[in-house]
Parts: structure tokens; sequence; C-alpha cells
């Protein structure tokens, strides 16, 4: 539990550079760039620390995870090219309970009875902090619900392979699924000038998206797949929050703060 809380605190961090970078540079080659950063250091990690192939049984739930990751990546971006952030955003609430009920189906790991109730309490007081307007008729509405039903699955697939793998060549195998895919998808124009220019962020950007995807993983190996995405949402949308208010001079409603209140003692308990 103490991975995934971690976890989900350099989520919050890579969701701030990343807000930051967005100012200057389009979703679509971010999301290249990212990959493209972060897989040397995932390769000397593996080449260093463990080495090992993992059987051809591996690849199959890891690739469908990559592709996964790469399409919910793709419809993120084009919900919110068409549609509203503060309608887009509270659906992507649905993917712990997408995660619990198909890990459920899939890996066959049910959950307690408290554990139900963390999720529920953990995905309602999320909704609600994001402004709890849930519609599926407005544009981008179907493009939202693809990315948390790809998001909600594909870490279920990600522990079915950790069984199979390492997290080292895990890490590195995903991460080049994503790349290739949006690489060829998107066909980004990269402006090496202007990259480096903002080359801080990047960097910065990179360190906590690896480390978040890292921890993460650790975390999968013991908790359920719909656990771990409710305490990611909920952390990640929490540390967004804050970030508006204290950074970018944003402003909550006392019922968005006690819904901050209930996130917070919520995590803390689940974790003890």
């Amino acid at each position: 539990m103490e991975f995934a809380l971690v976890s989900a605190l350099f989520w919050v961090g890579f969701d701030y550079t990343r807000k930051r970078l967005a100012a200057f540079f389009s979703a679509p080659l971010m999301s290249v760039v990212f990959s493209a950063l972060v897989l040397p250091c995932y390769f000397i990690y593996w080449l260093f620390e463990d080495r090992s192939i993992p059987t051809i049984q591996y690849f199959y739930p890891a690739t469908i995870s990559g592709l996964l990751a790469g399409i919910g990546s793709v419809s993120f971006i084009r919900a919110l090219a068409i549609g509203k952030v503060a309608v887009m955003l509270p659906m992507l609430c649905l993917t712990p309970v997408i995660s619990g009920v198909f890990a459920w189906f899939w890996l066959g790991e049910s959950l307690g009875g408290l554990e139900l109730l963390a999720i529920a309490i953990l995905v309602s007081a999320s909704f609600i902090l994001q402004g709890g307007k849930l519609t599926f008729l407005e544009p981008g509405s179907g493009y939202i619900l693809l990315t948390a039903i790809c998001w909600g699955c594909c870490i279920v697939f990600d522990k079915q392979a950790l069984k199979l793998s390492s997290i080292e060549f895990h890490i590195v195998y995903i991460t080049l699924v994503v790349l290739v895919f949006n690489g060829l998808l998107f066909r980004p124009k990269l402006c090496l000038a202007k990259i480096t220019q903002y080359m801080w962020l990047w960097l910065s950007a990179a360190a906590c998206f690896s480390l978040a995807v890292t921890f993460q993983f650790i975390a999968l190996l013991e908790i359920q797949p719909g656990i771990l995405e409710a305490l990611k949402r909920a952390i990640g949308i929490i540390g967004a929050g804050l970030i508006g208010v204290y950074l970018f001079q944003e402003k909550l409603t006392p019922t968005q703060w006690s819904c901050i209140g209930v996130i917070l003692v919520t995590s803390v308990l689940f974790s003890m």
C-alpha cells in the first residue's frame, strides 16, 4: 500500500509538470517524447538489475496492456480536444470500478466488504471533487468512456503480465509498445530547439513519470487493481486541486474541500 501512495504522489508531480509543458507543446508530442525519454533509462535499469527475458506467454497480456494504454491515451487526447474538461475528467473516476470488476472476472481477485466500501468512498469523493457531472450526451463523452475502459482494463493485464515477467523487463516492453503505437499514429513533428528550451521541465516530468510507473507496478504485485486505481485517481485529483489553488490561484468550494478531507482520511486509514 505504501508503494501505491508513493506512486500516486509521483503521478501528481507528473500531472503538474505536464500541465506546465502543455502550454508550449501538443499532447501527442508530449506522449511520444515522454516515452522516448524514459525508455533508455528503463533499458539500462533492466540491463543492470535483471537481463531476463520472459516466455512467450508473457507477451500476450503485455502487448494487450500496451495497446490499451496507447488507445486510452489517443481517446483521452481526442476527448479533451472536442469536449469540456469539466465534464470529461469526472468520468475517469469510473476506472477504479472497471479495474476492480475486470480483475474479479479475469484474474479471480475478489474484493472484501471494507475494500468495496473504500473504493466507493474514494470514487464518489473524487467524482464530486472534479465537478460531479456525469453525462453521455456531451461531445467527447464516448471517447472518455473508451479511455476509462482502456485504462481500467490495461492495469489488469499488467498484473497478469507481471506474474510472468520481472518488473524491469515489463516497464521496458510496455513503454516500447506505447512509444511505437503513439509515434506511428500521431507522427508528431519534433522541434529539438524548442524542446531543449524547456529541458528542465521535460526531465522533471520524465523523472516523475518513470518513478510513478515503477512504484505502481511494485504495488500491483500485492494490491487488487481496483484499489490501486482508486488510490491513484483520488490522490491525483487532490494533488491537481491543491496545485490549482496554491500555484494557479484557482478556488475550491467548501464541498470540494470536504471531499479532499474525506479522500485523505480514507486513504490513510486504508493504508494502515
